[in-house]
């Protein structure tokens, strides 16, 4: 049950980046008027965020569990203990859970949130468009994260596949 959990957390918000990236994005570009486009963007994403944050929560603790019972905590409180394979490779993974969570919550809480108040005061100006490239950037980091840590837990279970 925890391995479904955390595969069903994991398939959720990879699968929802990709929707964003290559459905939703491109459709609402076509669809609508630029500032129309940044509303229903913001709008859809404040909708999403709830779910988003709920997978990577859901992620992160079931991560924890498997962590224990496919290496156990020894190979995390033990000098040296995570040196080797597949511990290793879960240490990484939980190093870039937390850097994904770090540029998640940056873009979710900082920077998006920014460009919308900016967008919303000032209009299409210089800095609304910088807040907003930056918040596409810790999508895009995001996105790269999220697949690299999803190739590692394959790796833990599939053994080497680089």
């Amino acid at each position: 049950m925890i391995s479904f959990l955390h595969l069903i957390g994991a398939a959720i918000w990879i699968g929802s980046m990709i929707f964003f990236v290559t459905i939703l994005v491109p459709y609402s570009k076509k669809k609508y008027s630029r500032e129309e486009y940044l509303i229903f963007l913001n709008d859809v994403g404040l909708r999403f965020r709830w779910l988003g944050w709920a997978c990577l929560l859901t992620v992160s603790i079931t991560g924890i569990f498997l962590s224990d019972i496919i290496v156990g905590w020894d190979s995390f409180t033990n000098a040296g203990g995570h040196s080797n394979p597949p511990a290793s490779t879960i240490a990484w993974k939980m190093i870039g859970g937390a850097l994904l969570f770090i540029s998640a919550a940056l873009h979710d809480f900082y920077f998006g949130p920014r460009a919308i108040k900016c967008l919303t005061e000032k209009g299409d100006c210089d800095e609304s468009r910088k807040l907003r490239r930056r918040a596409s950037t810790f999508a895009r980091v995001n996105l790269i994260l999220s697949l690299t840590i999803f190739l590692l837990g394959v790796s833990v279970i599939r053994g080497g596949i680089i």
